[in-house]
């Protein structure tokens, strides 16, 4: 709600584009698909937290969960200053990530 009004909204009012890596979309994956929470739930959420903004158009890039894994782990390791904890998502098990 924060990135939506102080961000979002202004580029918006401006006539700016905006590109966003992740948005109300990636709420109905992760916690309604991955996390089984109620889809209707997290769209009324949603709508309040994004202020009824909504994508025009959104992008799904995948790939096989082994590949997506395989990538995070590799980056990680590369990742030498500071070290990198794997986030919550990354823990999760592979069931997780093929419903998402």
């Amino acid at each position: 709600a924060q990135h939506v009004h102080e961000v979002i909204r202004p580029a918006l009012a401006s006539g700016r584009l905006v590109l966003c890596d992740r948005f109300t979309d990636s709420t109905l994956a992760y916690q309604g698909y991955g996390r089984g929470v109620d889809l209707d739930m997290l769209r009324r959420l949603n709508q309040v937290a994004s202020h009824g903004i909504t994508p025009d158009v959104t992008f799904l890039l995948d790939c096989p969960v082994e590949v997506g894994l395989s990538r995070t782990a590799q980056r990680n390791m590369n990742l030498k200053s500071g070290g990198s904890r794997e986030d919550r998502f990354e823990q999760e098990r592979a069931d997780f990530h093929e419903r998402v």
